[in-house]
């Protein structure tokens, strides 16, 4: 298992929330990360690495 943060943010780029996720693959921390969306975007990252950005539909 490894250790990864999702972050939810504003549109201005301000941190709201981090989340620490631990999760067998990255894809599985994807599926999770995306599971937070709601009406801020929330990126994944594993480290200094981002990993993905998911943006909430409008």
């Amino acid at each position: 298992m490894k250790s990864f943060r999702a972050v939810v943010l504003t549109f201005e780029g301000k941190i709201t929330l981090t989340i620490d996720l631990i999760c067998a693959t990255e894809d599985d921390a994807k599926a999770r990360a995306e599971d937070l969306l709601e009406d801020d975007p929330v990126e994944l990252w594993d480290g200094p690495r981002r990993i993905a950005r998911f943006e909430p539909k409008q």
